[in-house]
């Protein structure tokens, strides 16, 4: 749901790390620090790194997300 909302809302696009496999593109740059910030949500409940990463990018976490 975060590529999702990131591709709607801030113009990401998905990528392919030829190590890591798929990634996500954001203003052309590869978002790596991504995954501990959804880590920290789904194993510690903590959403504050993640609210921030969001608010950083651009990505407004009210906007319904399209699944196309």
């Amino acid at each position: 749901m975060v590529c999702c909302a990131a591709m709607d809302t801030a113009g990401a696009i998905p990528g392919l790390d030829w190590l890591d496999g798929p990634s996500l593109l954001v203003n052309g740059e590869r978002a790596a620090d991504l995954t501990p910030k959804v880590l920290s949500l789904i194993e510690d409940g903590d959403p504050a790194p993640l609210r921030s990463w969001l608010a950083e990018v651009g990505i407004r976490p009210e906007k319904p997300v399209r699944l196309v």
